[in-house]
């Protein structure tokens, strides 16, 4: 029987991340590597800067899981939205030291939107002495409104403590075709069947490289390639995907 390149034993293309299908030649493994490093050296805190849907938010549950697979020396506390409102019990939680000899690890997403008052209280637990009684470290994980925010004058003294920055940049179009490769191998199908360089091109033009457009892009494509009841992915799936998301084909 001929296999059907249209069904798949895990979505290929979610719009939630998927630790499953993260994807390490784009630099990511060499983050997450350099991350977990210098997480060990013990040193107070590192940033990863990056626009939009670059994958920053699967980078960071790849390192909350990798930390919490060492409970017995590290407390891994995550925040995925500092927007929210912090109530006291919250605060209290996150600036706690750990009640052994852990160190405790916070990893906060979408950090550009945290507070002032936040970040000047992460800076008195981060230093040697402070409130984390020095056994705090922290990754803040954040597009380029936080490398402009931690430059202010008042969040200095946090940005002196900083022993490490990532850019995570946006893909290829080499990078691109590897990547939707990739994540079709991994959800169960062959690329090839699917995939041309027609293809490729357009979902990386009109992506401008992002990942999470590229996904977008095909996911609808694929979609649309269902509802027409075939066995192949066409070009005017993909036109038609681009013209529904916020995309542009030059």
């Amino acid at each position: 029987m001929k296999h059907d390149p249209l069904k798949f034993d895990i979505a290929p293309f979610s719009d939630t991340p998927d630790q499953r299908l993260f994807w390490d030649g784009h630099g990511c493994q060499q983050i997450f590597n350099a991350l977990l490093s210098v997480i060990v050296d013990g040193s107070p805190l590192q940033t990863v800067i990056a626009e939009p849907g670059l994958g920053k938010t699967i980078l960071c549950r790849k390192l909350l899981n990798s930390l919490k697979s060492h409970k017995s020396r590290y407390r891994a506390l995550y925040l995925p939205y500092p927007h929210q409102d912090f109530d006291d019990s919250l605060e209290s939680e996150l600036f706690a030291a750990a009640p052994d000899q852990r160190r405790t690890v916070l990893l906060l997403d979408e950090a550009q939107a945290l507070p002032d008052e936040f970040l000047c209280r992460l800076t008195q637990s981060l230093l040697p002495g402070g409130s984390g009684a020095g056994s705090m470290q922290a990754v803040l994980f954040g597009q380029p409104e936080l490398e402009q925010h931690l430059q202010s004058i008042a969040l200095k003294p946090l940005a002196d403590l900083r022993t490490a920055n990532y850019q995570i940049q946006p893909f290829t179009r080499h990078q691109i075709q590897n990547y939707l490769n990739e994540r079709l191998l991994k959800a169960g199908t062959d690329p090839q069947a699917l995939l041309d360089k027609k293809i490729v091109d357009t979902v990386w033009r009109a992506s401008g490289g992002i990942p999470r457009i590229a996904n977008t892009i095909m996911r609808k494509a694929l979609h649309a390639a269902r509802d027409d009841n075939t066995d192949t992915l066409q070009y005017s799936h993909v036109l038609a995907a681009t013209a529904s998301t916020d995309a542009t084909v030059p």
